[in-house]
């Protein structure tokens, strides 16, 4: 009989089991097949979440319409369980407005409330730029609702490299900075949902649109195929198909322009797949790069070229291209431009979400110590899942690596100048995660007469 189940969006992926659990169809978006009848499993997944139902076909067509899956999102989309009008309006006003300054914004700052009732700060929040300065003009710069359910930050900034960070010290004294990046012409927009324990800018969902354009809440399938894409890369998995990704790539129907930073999302959720095609990126970067030819999440992704690329200096957004950076630097020095804060990031990132996040240096040394720690990056949990101890976290880089390779040494029963003799520089760069200038340090200074 005639089968067929069409989702809310094309971004679900549909999957459908027999009476035998077997699969017998499968697709992002909607199912037109035929099958006999009997019972069967229908499962969409939409991000993180999934939703199924016991369906019968009998002895006519079959169609069944499904409801999107109840996935909160930081975007006020329409039809998710965590949008809202008033919330929606706000990101529609002060992403065409500033609350701080003049002129049409090119970063703005949502805070929202996925759940009403809980307590928000709606200063919280502050943005710096890449010296670590603030320019958010303090409680002033920022247009809180009455109600306490969002607040709002936007400003027209240069273009270049910002972060986002929590106002106060943190309760575990370790600042902790999210890479932000305005680019000429465009509006960046930060939507951030906020928790029991306050703001959760780790699980941001970010876009890119025209300057003066601002958010469209009209183009839903656009946000939600940007929503489920985000949660692939959260969770490391192929959420989306390469059809979709590339109807997202072509975004001139809503901006008039190629979106550089849809596409950066796009090529990092291509990267998922079991086969990525290397020759389609690399045409899509081709086609991205003269539209931000200094963005550094494009400058990351075209290190997959083999191509020169000029020395990075901001910290990219998104942590998938920092790791890349940083293998890419492994190979040819400079690629992180050392003394940079784009260097500095990358050695001292912290596991915290798809967002590049990484403990300040210079906040740092007036901070409480002895709180817990995020995850380094790159460095394993226990057997337990365990993080490791904040003293390990919050280690220096070059330190990092001679605890790395000493407990190499020691589990191989090697010396430590066996196993440097054995494992190039770059090599300790890809295991450990860290630009090269930490690993250099490393090396020199367990080769030195005090190393051991």
């Amino acid at each position: 009989m005639p089968f067929v189940v069409i989702p809310d969006t094309h971004s679900v992926l549909v999957t459908v089991t027999d009476s035998a659990f077997r699969e017998v169809a499968h697709a992002m978006g909607t199912i037109d097949t035929t099958l006999p009848p009997g019972i069967y499993r229908i499962e969409q997944r939409f991000g993180g979440e999934v939703e199924s139902r016991l369906v019968e076909v009998g002895t006519e067509a079959f169609t069944e319409r499904l409801a999107l899956p109840r996935m909160p999102t930081p975007t006020p989309v329409e039809g998710t369980p965590t949008t809202r009008e008033d919330h929606r309006e706000a990101a529609t006003r002060w992403s065409t407005r500033s609350t701080h300054g003049e002129g049409p914004p090119t970063l703005m700052v949502l805070i929202r409330n996925l759940r009403r009732g809980w307590q928000l700060d709606p200063f919280a929040l502050e943005i710096a730029d890449g010296t670590g300065a603030a320019v958010d003009g303090g409680a002033g710069g920022w247009e809180p609702a009455g109600g306490q359910e969002w607040s709002a930050w936007s400003c027209q900034l240069p273009p270049g490299g910002y972060r986002l960070r929590l106002r106060r010290q943190p309760a575990d004294g370790l600042p902790l900075a999210q890479a932000l990046h305005v680019l000429d012409g465009w509006t960046t927009l930060v939507f951030v949902s906020n928790g029991p324990q306050g703001p959760q800018p780790q699980f941001a969902s970010i876009q890119m649109v025209r300057q003066g354009v601002g958010w469209q809440p009209t183009d839903r399938t656009h946000d939600l195929a940007m929503e489920a894409a985000l949660s692939g890369l959260r969770q490391g998995i192929d959420l989306v198909s390469t059809r979709q990704l590339l109807r997202l790539f072509d975004s001139r129907s809503v901006s008039g322009s190629v979106n550089p930073f849809v596409g950066t999302i796009g090529v990092h959720a291509l990267l998922l797949h079991p086969a990525p095609d290397l020759e389609r990126i690399g045409s899509i970067l081709e086609h991205l790069v003269p539209y931000a030819p200094f963005h550094p999440d494009i400058a990351a992704l075209c290190t997959l070229l083999d191509e020169p690329v000029p020395p990075v200096t901001s910290p990219p957004m998104l942590a998938a291209s920092c790791r890349l950076l940083v293998r890419a630097d492994a190979a040819d020095h400079g690629i992180l431009q050392d003394g940079s804060v784009a260097e500095s990031a990358a050695a001292h990132l912290v596991g915290r979400g798809v967002w590049t996040t990484w403990l300040e240096q210079e906040r740092r040394q007036g901070a409480a110590r002895g709180g817990p720690v995020p995850r380094a990056a790159g460095e394993a949990g226990d057997a337990g899942g365990t993080r490791r101890s904040s003293r390990a976290a919050a280690a220096d880089p070059a330190d990092r690596v001679k605890r790395y390779v000493r407990e190499i040494a020691s589990v191989e029963d090697k010396s430590v100048d066996d196993v440097l003799s054995s494992m190039e520089p770059k090599d300790l760069c890809r295991r450990t995660g860290l630009p090269h200038k930490a690993v250099d340090q490393a090396i020199e200074e367990l080769r030195s007469p005090q190393g051991e």
